[in-house]
């Protein structure tokens, strides 16, 4: 399973009935150390709170592969989802996390204690490889103590 590290510990998020959590375990094994800088470093005096609390990071080249074997030939959904807690945040609205991808998953955004849709079709592969490059914002002010956070798969069979 990949980490991003802001720092150190990761927690579980509840799955929504009827979704499966996906193994990721044949993705490389990454820890990322993840650099934070300013949003906004000039005109400073122009800035409201927001602007002057906001932070980010981007990770690149997130290998990530994902066990779909016994869901080959069907129609399925997969989720990206973050833990509703995340230590370090105090706040859960004081960070999102959007990616775009390079392959057969689709771009998209996710906050703490929500999911994101990655995949909607047909899966074709017993594995799913995509690359992903990650843009972590965080406000400054949520921001506590060094953070590690788990990003989660989850799928969605469709019956017809």
């Amino acid at each position: 399973m990949k980490t991003f590290v802001l720092a150190c510990l990761a927690l579980a998020t509840a799955m929504p009935a009827g979704a499966v959590k996906l193994d990721d375990s044949l993705s490389p094994r990454q820890n990322v150390d993840v650099s934070i800088d300013w949003r906004y470093s000039s005109n400073l005096d122009n800035l409201d709170e927001e602007q002057l609390n906001a932070l980010y990071s981007n990770v690149r080249n997130f290998e990530v592969r994902l066990n779909t074997a016994q869901y080959t030939g069907r129609q399925a959904r997969i989720y990206l989802s973050l833990p509703v807690v995340i230590r370090g945040l105090d706040d859960p609205a004081g960070m999102r996390l959007s990616w775009t991808t390079r392959g057969v998953f689709s771009d998209g955004t996710v906050t703490p204690g929500t999911r994101s849709l990655l995949f909607d079709g047909i899966i074709k592969d017993a594995v799913l490889i995509d690359i992903l490059d990650f843009t972590i914002e965080i406000d400054g002010r949520s921001f506590n103590n060094p953070i590690t956070f788990e990003p989660e798969y989850e799928i969605e069979p469709v019956t017809p």
